[in-house]
């Protein structure tokens, strides 16, 4: 179908669900912000109703006589899901047209209607597309009158635009289109280089946002259970580290399967999760959704020589949970037994109870596959892949999720978790569960310790821990309370019981975990310290930096996490005494080390303080004194911002916060790139070890500084002074 067939007839009528009061101010919030500015964007969980939304804004354009065009990344069932009603079995808008790469579409037609709404006011258009048709060559009269005459461009999952092609082709746009983004992470990349929307162009805003906690405390999305199991694999022996620590910039490690040792831990990993699944998922035929790790190198033992199996680890996951691969083929005189041909189908053709889908199956299969999924009353119940299904998959029946991928991008946790949190009264889900394998990471310190520190990859190697993940996923919103109400539950299981021949009858313990994961924080903490303590290396400021960059990651929420920075800060004080009498270091290491332990050690009390200040708002007065108390200060909370000018003071060059906003105004304009291009090396070292610190001491004050708050929200800093505020 190419223009809809309901335009032809006359049926001019566009009918939709009415939005609730509280979608109706963001409705009217958004238009309004439209009436003055020409690109914004939503920030709101998956599952929240965006793309609702978005039908009723581009209702309202349409009806206004507006050419409005939809506009995804790539091709994926939103696309063809937003544009068909599926209850009438037609397209949603009687004039619209969709464009994608698997419809065979006379583009000449489309381009004519474009020109036609262009050029006659008054009559709506909705052209729903991908990027890559768009920037294709069949449809290069189409891109060019949709630069001429889009008034709105809706942009669904933005992120995806930025600092590449598609972000070109929002920068064409001109005066009269309006873009409106939608994303639930509104950044791209690993930690340690990431990318954010407000990128995409100088007057990129958001509009409007609602945070995880506050959708879930709010009942529009499902309250959570996360459970954690840890392996007691380490994680070098499990995943493929052959580049070593580069393996980190990536967002995904790689399984390694290349031999019978390797192919075992796999497979054994892979049983825990079949494990906790018989023992922690009641309802057997709950649908379920594994998401599994990619394998770089050939399978040992399987596929012809020097074949690699696509998707292998999703295929051999469906095989464990359909007992064709158990433990008594895992012992140590014996090689893993794989099967022959991994087959998603019972003899009687029905699809197994759990199967596997990849893109090299055929689209109707894959089409099959997720219809049968979806249905409640058929197998599969399991439905285990790699990348697919993480964006633009729609299941709000979808009861369980079970991750055995260690991730490094936030956003693709993000989604993953996204997956499970939609409400569904049809079949009466009221939690989404989510499951994680964990590995030990600390073999990685103990390998790479001076690696992880000078490669500056600390960020990386913490994001394989799930508490860190989950630390960053609550940052914002009430998290506190939904934890409190129960409507986010996050624990660890103990399987030691079933390891003990107690059989299955054995009951699993689950111990809660705490947020923020402050003695987590503290360990690695704990090491920087270490390493830096070894060192004689100058003026110490990537050990500087990193320290500082760890620093603004706590938080304080209790006593016990006041308890630990207290120890830290003990601990710092205490080297910063031994640098100064320490004879082994040369001149250099000796003027600089005490000065990197003393700004460390009153940064910690500070990021302590300002924790306590603007988000301690469940803290009770009491135990707000006994924390300020434990943090060596008089008990007294009205105190609090002299005691907080006084770590300034005490521990940064800038003694004022006139002195910070003299100096991070020097640093905004040396760390554009313009600039910073142009300076040569001994300025460079300059801008590091005396500029840069005050980036994380002038984060602490933004609050207390008009002048550095217009500094920080600023879109013009440099990303590498961006990635400092924004992943504090």
């Amino acid at each position: 179908m190419t223009i809809s067939n309901e335009a032809a007839a006359g049926m001019e009528t566009v009918e939709l669900e009415p939005l609730r009061e509280d979608k109706k101010r963001i409705f009217k919030e958004i238009l309004g912000y439209f009436e003055t500015h020409q690109r914004g964007y939503i920030k709101v969980p998956t599952g929240w109703g965006k793309t609702f939304l978005a039908k009723h804004i581009m209702k309202k354009h349409y009806e206004d006589g507006k050419l409005v065009l939809f506009l995804i990344s790539k091709n994926n069932p939103l696309l063809s899901q937003t544009y068909y009603d599926r209850k009438k079995d037609r397209p949603l808008f009687p004039n619209s047209a969709l464009l994608s790469s698997e419809q065979k579409i006379a583009r000449k037609e489309i381009a004519e209607a474009l020109r036609k709404s262009g050029q006659e006011k008054g009559k709506g258009f909705v052209l729903f597309a991908s990027l890559q048709t768009v920037l294709g060559k069949q449809a290069s009269e189409i891109k060019e009158l949709l630069l001429e005459y889009t008034d709105l461009a809706i942009v669904d999952e933005i992120h995806n635009f930025i600092n590449n092609r598609g972000n070109d082709f929002l920068n064409e746009f001109g005066e009269r289109t309006k873009i409106l983004g939608m994303t639930a992470t509104p950044f791209q990349g690993v930690v340690g280089n990431v990318k954010f929307v407000d990128e995409i162009a100088g007057d990129m805003r958001e509009v409007y946002a609602k945070t995880l906690p506050e959708c879930i405390l709010d009942n529009e999305l499902a309250p959570l259970k996360y459970t954690i199991a840890e392996s007691s694999e380490d994680i070098f022996e499990i995943f493929d580290f052959e580049k070593g620590l580069d393996e980190l910039d990536r967002q995904d490690l790689f399984l390694d399967c290349s031999t019978a040792d390797k192919l075992k831990k796999v497979v054994k990993r892979t049983q825990l999760a079949k494990d906790v699944y018989d023992s922690m998922v009641k309802q057997k035929n709950a649908k379920t959704l594994v998401f599994c790790a990619p394998v770089r190198k050939r399978v040992y033992g399987a596929g012809a020589e020097g074949e690699e199996i696509n998707a292998f680890h999703a295929k051999l996951t469906a095989s464990v949970f359909n007992g064709e691969i158990s433990a008594p083929k895992l012992e140590k005189d014996l090689d893993p037994v794989l099967p022959l041909d991994f087959d998603n189908y019972t003899p009687e053709g029905e699809f197994k109870d759990s199967a596997f889908i990849t893109s090299e199956l055929p689209k109707d299969e894959q089409s099959a596959l997720l219809a049968a999924f979806r249905d409640a009353e058929k197998p599969p119940y399991i439905l285990c892949t790699v990348g697919m299904l993480i964006e633009g998959f729609d299941f709000p029946g979808l009861e369980t999720l079970i991750l055995l991928r260690p991730t490094l991008s936030m956003r693709l946790f993000e989604q993953q978790v996204g997956r499970v949190t939609r409400l569904s009264p049809v079949s009466g889900k009221d939690k989404g569960n989510i499951f994680e394998i964990s590995d030990s990471i600390d073999s990685l310190y103990q390998r790479f310790g001076e690696g992880v520190f000078n490669g500056e990859k600390v960020d990386q190697v913490q994001m394989l821990q799930p508490e860190i993940r989950l630390e960053e996923l609550f940052s914002e919103g009430d998290a506190a309370r939904a934890i409190e109400e129960g409507k986010i539950e996050i624990n660890k299981v103990d399987f030691s019981a079933l390891g003990k021949g107690k059989g299955k009858g054995a009951q699993i313990r689950e111990v809660p975990v705490r947020l923020p994961p402050t003695v987590l924080r503290a360990k690695y903490f704990s090491r920087l310290l270490a390493l830096t303590e070894e060192k004689d290396v100058g003026a110490f400021e990537r050990e500087k930096r990193e320290l500082m960059r760890a620093t603004l990651r706590f938080r304080v929420r209790e006593l016990r996490d006041a308890e630990e920075l207290s120890e830290l800060s003990g601990k710092t004080n205490k080297l910063k005494r031994e640098a100064y009498e320490d004879r082994r270091l040369g001149d250099v290491s000796r003027q600089h080390k005490p000065k990197v332990f003393g700004e460390v050690e009153w940064l910690l009390k500070l990021q302590a303080l300002n924790s306590l200040k603007y988000e301690g708002e469940r803290i009770s007065m009491p135990e707000k004194n006994k924390i300020l108390r434990t943090l060596g200060f008089e008990p007294d909370m009205r105190k609090i911002d002299s005691y907080r000018l006084k770590c300034l003071k005490l521990g940064s060059a800038q003694k004022t916060i006139p002195d910070l906003v003299k100096v991070l105004g020097f640093v905004s304009r040396l760390s554009s790139s313009e600039t910073y291009q142009f300076l040569d090396k001994k300025k460079k070292e300059q801008w590091k070890r005396e500029f840069l610190p005050a980036v994380y001491w002038g984060f602490c004050f933004i609050e207390d500084s008009p002048e550095l708050k217009e500094l920080f929200e600023s879109t013009e800093w440099d990303r590498r002074v961006k990635n400092i505020i924004r992943q504090k």
